[in-house]
């Protein structure tokens, strides 16, 4: 439709395409879990935009269930696959899967808790826990550790390609979003380093890069109540400046 044609692929890397929200076009009736080829047909039911492509930044998981299919498109391979055998493997993540019920397996894995009332329920997983395009994947410390390593080499894109992931994006409107392409840019001390969060029911996690310092922290935690990014701070002060960091 005539609202969506200015979305491209750099809209969608950057946030800025306006599209709706997958999760609010959900209709309270839905009782078995959604896959990205259902986020896709939510979506081509809904033929306008939030805000005209590339004027605003809004974080979008419609965005990332868009980019895993056209990664299907793209490779002829399914996304799982796809991120198995071009990112998980060559970087010896063998503790790293895009889960799919029925198809994969997880091993040593950690299920999701939410506290209620004087213990903890296990929450693990929602309808939405099987779209792969904005989540679904399972690994460990010692796998991201490895990945975080290859963000600062090109054994997986070029040098000028990685370099992109961390420019802002600059708005039609004249403004910029300090979004990069899955990053978050500044906003510590004044500024320094990237950072995002994930977050899914029963899970918190959070990342924290300082390229420069060489140095990232990492928390991964399996409780709705956690709050991992101010971990991460805490630590990152004590590590970087001396700090007195929280137990």
């Amino acid at each position: 439709p005539p609202p969506l044609q200015p979305i491209t692929v750099r809209t969608l890397l950057k946030h800025v395409a306006g599209l709706a929200d997958y999760e609010d076009l959900l209709s309270s009736d839905v009782t078995v879990p959604v896959k990205d080829a259902d986020v896709l047909a939510l979506l081509k039911a809904h033929e306008s935009t939030k805000f005209a492509p590339g004027s605003e930044y809004e974080y979008s998981n419609s965005g990332y269930t868009m980019l895993a299919q056209i990664v299907e498109h793209v490779s002829k391979k399914r996304f799982a696959d796809f991120l198995h055998q071009e990112i998980f493997e060559p970087l010896g993540m063998a503790h790293t899967v895009a889960f799919e019920n029925g198809i994969s397996t997880v091993s040593d894995r950690a299920y999701g808790y939410t506290l209620e009332g004087q213990g903890y329920i296990r929450t693990d997983q929602s309808l939405t826990s099987s779209v792969l395009g904005d989540g679904g994947i399972y690994t460990s410390i010692d796998d991201l550790t490895r990945w975080d390593a290859a963000l600062d080499t090109t054994r997986l894109v070029r040098a000028e390609t990685m370099a992109e992931a961390f420019k802002p994006a600059r708005l039609t409107t004249g403004g910029r979003s300090d979004y990069g392409f899955g990053w978050f840019l500044g906003d510590y001390r004044g500024g320094e380093g990237t950072w995002h969060t994930g977050t899914t029911i029963g899970f918190r996690n959070a990342i924290r890069r300082f390229p420069s310092r060489r140095l990232t922290i990492v928390v991964l935690t399996n409780r709705d109540e956690a709050k991992p990014l101010d971990i991460a701070d805490r630590l990152a002060d004590l590590m970087l400046f001396g700090g007195t960091a929280a137990p």
